[in-house]
């Protein structure tokens, strides 16, 4: 029944009133609304008896205008502003108690003449109260396209990274992590990727913005809103191309003090598909390719199997939380140390995190709080995504033929007296992947402050002034020493040394808005006014110095150095300022009809004088369809279309002083008038007075319903957003005399697709069962591009294989296309795409794009008499990795299995592989190279078990769960690599897989208690 239908005979109570802030004539209206209902009850039925009660949420606080009737009758009542309602009912009446947002009920009247009603909100309710920027709104009202993902779906999660934690939460947020090895960050992208450069969403972490959330405990998380079209995102202007991702953090409620600590624990080991040639093979393919091998030795070593171990994981968290009536206070900390799979201890993570949220209403005018969080994390990494010193790229090229160890013939000798031996036959930069693992001594530490503290004062009914100032703090340090080693002339260090980045990122934001909200009548106003000043600071100091005294951790100091000439020391400073004006007015009518429109004008230092600022607009508008008088439907309570429009822009990739000249002097020029050089000075590059924002236009139209009594749930979104002025390095004439090209606005990206979410939960005899299911499509392309020629990206192998290119997906892969293996002689039959006759560069043309067409999620939830069981999965359809870590130049290198058991022996064959060929540049440039990178990966699988309150009360607990887990433990995937998800922390080689940390599976346990 909905709230504008009390029921449906003309001759009853048809409307009632809605809430608003005048609750005197509310409340009377109310109360004559139900005097007229009685009465005419009164009149129908002489047999009733009078039921009085009052209708209560979680928190005990009465709720107004719940519609109440008796079942199979026209009868009905609503109740008061205080939650209190009377009705006429005999023994036999069932009463049917529903109310938006809550789940409806159902009482035998009985014998009973008081009946007080305690309503628990729907899981999926309406009446949600969702955070958007500067604010909140109830979801009812929301005209936005933004996708909420709630703290305890996140909580049971083994990662201990927040953004790996809402990985396949989301219809439309594709999650990419940048490498699986402990601690490794990830590429969030919404709806897309925007940008030819950083193309990340913008993090808010309790109204403080910040550049990573890496250092947020998972556990802390009251809720993350992503802000996915232009119009919810476009308060935040200049920053909000991209997305914005609003986490909230948990904070105290209730005067009863809440103690809770969670443990975990777990096994980690490598999950890959990948097979490499064997010993065996690995002869008869090197053979076949014309290097004649015969070994004896009974060497065969699996280096895949070689690097890995099981490798140990824990974590803790406490957390006290409580408050009184006008003070609350959550205080946390938390602990995880991860081993890598890959690794050991040479690839640990280690962080410690602190949190205090305190919050506190000083005067019935006033409140002021605090949220602050600190951590430290340690974070030791081994070398990859390099094709030519990467330790995982090794692993794949290393011969099957050489041993780990040999003292006869050894490259390293460790600390420890262990002689890794070189390697057979592989040449070059190849060495001994064990080796190379423990002789990694690199690691990053970051120390974190984050914080925002703030201070409302409501000096009107409706009126509230907000004043924040936050603050994001990070000192990140990077130190490394390298031992004495000689694996080959290409892979050796002759002389120990020592280095260290540092790195302090310093960002305070100010922020003073006003809000206000009113109403006449069935209109609803709300506006926000706001202005924000920020600066970023951002030292770089660069030092090192060699020999060292002696090899080791403990001496891998600068002091501890010997010889001052090999000292070198450098830096930089990065400064920005910024300026924002800001403003949304939020209008509803009766609840039905929502209008939504922002505007925000934003300066930046970046830029040059005339093109600073810029304004940022959108207007958004809403229909919830079901509230209408002419909406019948049973099935389907709750029905809404929304449609935005919008601009935000992005500061992400803005290089600062491009309109000023940098002369660089002391350079050597050819002299015309005799000698060698003479000395010059020049321009370092041409400059740009008209670089502008990058900015992204984005429209939307979307429907959300609820049916079956909001056991179903559905959203479904169409978006086209196109970012307009990439910035993109520009083109100037040789004659200029420098190498340095200036930045410009010089193309067009377009995203469109589709966004769907769907779910549905029930109760079937004590067994609760929910399953939800998103899915998103999205296809890319570079729509304009001003220059002349296309823009290059990565290279590998020294040859460019990624570009930016008008017509085609952003950084799509060029190379030479295939048509099959010739059946008379083995080789590989290259496509004359220009069709002149020979086979050149000119006929490289699109052989992939690493843009999925589809991504997916799913998590089924099950709990029966104290059981839980969930099981969570993601994947992605239609993307493709380039496998970039073969070695044509490397001949003696191995290969995948693949390239042996699929490969062509004789005239006839019809086979996928060709002949056995080391050296081919069309080969390895070929789409031979482009795999599917397809998966399903089930993400975890987890079975609970919660102990039941009569024994909690006898242990005074408040709860006890246990829990055991199977996380990433199965990927469904055609690729022949180590891992679909190839990731990169560069941002043209998303797909490029050098040879990558694969992804790791889990066997956890744990146990949550509270007090």
């Amino acid at each position: 029944m909905k709230k504008s239908e009390i029921f449906n005979a003309p001759t009853h109570c048809l409307k009632t009133g809605k809430l608003n802030n005048r609750r005197w004539l509310l409340k009377s209206s109310m109360l004559l609304l139900m005097v007229f209902c009685n009465v005419s009850i009164m009149f129908g039925q002489s047999t009733n008896k009078e039921i009085i009660g009052k209708i209560t949420d979680s928190s005990g606080f009465g709720i107004p205008g719940v519609n109440i009737s008796l079942k199979a009758t026209t009868v009905g009542t609503v109740s008061d502003i205080d939650g209190n309602y009377f009705i006429s009912a005999n023994s036999e009446n069932v009463i049917v108690y529903s109310f938006i947002g809550y789940t409806s009920q159902e009482i035998l009247v009985g014998n009973q003449t008081t009946i007080n009603v305690l309503m628990s909100e729907d899981a999926i309710g309406m009446d949600e109260v969702i955070v958007v920027g500067y604010g909140v709104q109830k979801k009812t009202l929301n005209t936005g396209s933004i996708s909420s993902v709630k703290g305890e779906d996140i909580a049971k999660t083994s990662t201990g990274l927040l953004q790996q934690a809402l990985q396949g939460k989301s219809a439309g947020v594709s999650i990419l992590p940048t490498s699986g090895a402990p601690g490794s960050g990830v590429k969030i992208r919404i709806r897309g990727v925007g940008s030819n450069g950083n193309s990340n969403p913008l993090y808010i972490v309790d109204g403080m913005k910040t550049g990573a959330i890496d250092n947020i405990q998972p556990a802390d998380i009251a809720s993350v809103e992503i802000l996915k079209d232009a119009a919810s995102a476009a308060i935040y202007g200049n920053e909000g191309a991209n997305g914005v991702l609003i986490i909230t953090t948990k904070s105290g409620k209730g005067k009863k003090g809440e103690i809770n600590y969670n443990f975990s624990t777990g096994i980690q080991s490598i999950s890959t598909k990948a097979e490499m040639m064997n010993a065996q093979e690995y002869m008869q393919f090197q053979t076949e390719a014309g290097n004649s091998i015969s070994d004896d030795s009974g060497v065969d070593t699996d280096w895949i199997d070689e690097v890995s171990e099981n490798a140990s994981i824990q974590k803790h968290y406490l957390s006290f939380a409580g408050g009184t009536d006008k003070t609350s206070y959550m205080l946390s900390g938390s602990y995880l140390n991860q081993d890598g799979a890959i690794g050991g201890s040479n690839a640990n993570f280690e962080r410690f995190t602190t949190r205090i949220n305190l919050k506190s209403e000083m005067k019935e005018w006033l409140d002021v709080g605090v949220n602050m969080s600190y951590s430290h994390h340690t974070r030791k990494t081994i070398s990859e995504d390099d094709e030519y010193r990467g330790i995982m790229n090794n692993v794949l090229l290393a011969d099957p033929l050489s041993p780990v160890f040999d003292s006869n013939n050894s490259g390293w000798i460790s600390p420890s007296g262990k002689a890794y031996g070189k390697a057979n036959y592989v040449t070059g930069e190849i060495q001994n992947p064990v080796a190379f693992i423990e002789m990694s001594n690199n690691k990053y530490t970051v120390d974190k402050v984050l914080g925002m503290a703030f201070a409302s004062i409501k000096p009107l009914k409706g009126l509230t002034f907000t004043s924040r100032i936050g603050l994001d703090l990070s000192y990140n340090t990077q130190s490394r020493w390298a031992p004495l080693y000689n694996f080959s002339t290409e892979q050796k260090n002759e002389t120990t040394n020592v280095e260290d980045n540092i790195d302090r990122y310093y960002t305070w934001l100010w922020e003073n808005f006003a809000s206000y909200n009113t109403t006449f009548g069935d209109h609803d106003f709300t506006f926000l006014l706001g202005t924000a000043a920020e600066q970023y600071t951002h030292p770089n100091y660069y030092l090192k110095s060699g020999p060292m005294v002696k090899e080791g951790s403990n001496y891998a100091y600068h002091d501890y150095t010997l010889d001052d000439t090999q000292d070198r020391t450098g830096g930089k400073l990065e400064e920005n300022t910024k300026n924002s004006y800001f403003g949304r007015l939020s209008y509803n009518y009766a609840a039905k009809y929502m209008v939504e429109a922002t505007l925000r004008y934003d300066g930046h230092s970046n830029l040059a004088e005339g093109n600073k600022w810029d304004t940022f607009p959108s207007i958004s508008a809403g229909w919830l369809i079901s509230e209408e008088g002419f909406w019948k439907s049973d099935a389907i309570n709750y029905l809404k279309l929304r449609t935005s429009w919008g601009q935000n822009g992005s500061v992400a990739n803005t290089p600062g002083f491009e309109d000023r000249e940098f002369w660089q002097s002391g350079l050597r020029y050819p002299n015309p008038t005799g000698g060698l050089f003479t000395g010059g000075t020049r321009v370092e590059k041409a400059v740009n007075t008209d670089l502008r924002w990058e900015k992204s236009e984005q429209s939307n139209i979307g429907v959300e319903l609820r049916a079956f009594n909001s056991k179903l749930t559905f959203a479904a979104d169409y978006y086209e957003k196109t970012t307009k002025d990439l910035i993109v390095a520009g083109e100037t004439a040789p004659s200029v005399g420098n190498n340095a090209n200036p930045m410009i606005n010089g193309g067009n990206v377009s995203n469109k697709g589709f966004d769907f979410e769907l779910g549905y939960r029930d109760n079937f005899d004590g067994l609760e069962f929910g399953i939800n299911l998103n899915l998103a499509t999205v296809k890319n392309k570079v729509t304009s591009l001003t220059r002349n020629t296309p823009v290059p990206g990565a290279e590998v192998r020294s040859s460019k294989l990624t570009w930016f290119e008008q017509g085609e997906p952003i950084w799509y892969y060029k190379g030479y296309k295939t048509d099959g293996i010739n059946s008379a002689d083995g080789s590989v039959n290259i496509v004359d795409v220009n069709e002149d006759g020979e086979i050149t560069s000119d006929d490289m043309t699109n052989i992939g794009s690493p843009h999925p067409d589809l991504i997916f999620g799913a998590n089924l939830n099950l709990a029966y008499k104290g059981f839980d069981f969930a099981v969570f999965m993601q994947g992605t359809a239609g993307n493709e990795n380039y496998m970039a870590w073969f070695r044509n130049d490397r001949t003696y290198s191995n290969k995948p299995k693949y390239f042996f058991t699929d490969r062509w022996t004789q005239a006839g064959d019809i086979a996928s592989m060709p002949k056995p060929d080391n050296s081919s540049d069309n080969l390895y440039r070929s789409d031979l190279m482009v795999k599917d990178a397809s998966y399903i990966r089930i993400k975890q699988i987890q079975l609970g078990y919660n102990v039941s309150q009569k024994y909690l009360d006898k242990l005074h607990l408040s709860k006890f769960r246990a829990f055991v887990s199977l996380d990433d433990f199965f990927t469904f995937t055609k690729y022949p690599g180590l891992d679909p998800e190839a990731g990169t922390n560069r941002n043209d080689s998303q797909g490029i897989d050098r040879g990558v940390y694969p992804s790791i599976k889990k066997v956890m346990f744990g146990f949550s208690v509270g007090l």
